[in-house]
């Protein structure tokens, strides 16, 4: 079991900077396949958690995608963690941020390149939803436009298509499926990148019409955010939802894909845990309403925005340590392979 110390990534850049350490960030490099946003009004942030704007690199109302990462902010952020500090506070909880050698941080401010493996696309920063850590006053203050223009995903289409980027995260900030033009953005994106892989986030509330379900049966991977087995539990956390539409609608759609014969897009239930979430029979139980809807896949993420709202549970408890597959989201039951 991980200690304190190495599970938080504060205390690990506290304790690397008094031990001499540099940095460097994956997503600067072009080494991301994630991190790297293009916010719904054209400007571009270094992170997905950008919520007060001090990770802008640029913009690509003005800039190219290259002139963002060779321009002003993107080199001064890398020559910051090079020097072993970090240029704003919430690289000390990304887990782009990467220690290395001082003697190896200059090769690594020089030797950079535009994102090639994946880049965010938040075509709204708006949401249906108010969730206990979201300040969407604060978020959408920072944005000159709330939502892209179908001329802005065509901008960002043509972008991805040049930079040649392989994978596509549509969403961020916002709810994805709230624009009534969905349909058509997702369109634009796959008919420009027509091989790239395009995920997608959403609480799934709003995917209830026959244009949004064909908006989602376009993409590779669509994750259904419930953190909870029924209305009371979820919305402690995921405030104004509706548990039933959003079950009703990802069990919907999975039932649309599969009458269509495809395999795609991968359907995944997406459990934040906290400690009101965290109890057996509520874990349990969304492994059965997961399988009742057939998904392929029901995973189990760590959350807290602060320490009070860590599950302990999720990090200690056997019951956690046995279910399903470790993976980088935490925990992960694939019911294809029961299915087989």
């Amino acid at each position: 079991m991980l200690d304190k110390a190495r599970r938080s990534p504060k205390l690990r850049v506290l304790r690397n900077e008094l031990g001499g350490r540099a940095y460097y960030c994956a997503a600067l490099q072009g080494e991301s396949d994630y991190n790297i946003c293009i916010n719904s009004d054209l400007t571009v942030s270094c992170n997905c958690r950008d919520r007060d704007g001090t990770g802008h690199i640029g913009d690509l109302s003005t800039q190219t995608l290259q002139e963002v990462f060779d321009g002003e902010t993107a080199r001064r952020f890398r020559e910051t963690l090079a020097r072993g500090s970090i240029p704003v506070l919430v690289c000390s909880e990304c887990w782009e941020l990467k220690a290395i050698p001082r003697r190896e941080a200059a090769r690594h401010v020089a030797q950079y390149h535009t994102p090639r493996r994946g880049i965010m696309v938040e075509n709204t920063v708006l949401c249906n939803l108010r969730c206990a850590s979201c300040d969407r006053k604060s978020v959408s203050g920072i944005r000159r436009k709330l939502s892209m223009s179908l001329e802005d995903i065509e901008k960002v289409a043509r972008i991805i298509r040049e930079y040649k980027i392989e994978e596509i995260a549509f969403h961020n900030l916002g709810e994805p499926f709230l624009p009534a033009g969905v349909l058509e953005e997702v369109k634009i994106l796959r008919a420009h990148n027509p091989r790239a892989r395009i995920i997608c986030s959403t609480n799934g509330v709003l995917l209830d019409a026959e244009s949004k379900r064909e908006a989602a049966l376009l993409m590779d991977h669509v994750y259904f955010s419930i953190d909870g087995p029924n209305q009371e539990v979820m919305t402690r956390y995921q405030c104004g939802g509706n548990f039933e539409k959003s079950y009703r609608n990802m069990r919907g759609l999975v039932a649309l894909r599969n009458s269509r014969g495809k395999s795609l897009p991968e359907i995944e239930w997406k459990y934040v845990v906290f400690p009101w979430n965290d109890a057996e029979p509520y874990i349990t139980d969304a492994i059965r309403l997961a399988g009742e809807a057939d998904v392929d896949i029901i995973s189990f993420w760590p959350g807290g925005w602060s320490p009070a709202n860590i599950s302990q549970r999720f990090l200690n408890d056997p019951f956690f340590q046995r279910l399903g597959n470790p993976s980088w989201k935490g925990r992960e039951i694939d019911f294809r392979a029961w299915r087989r």
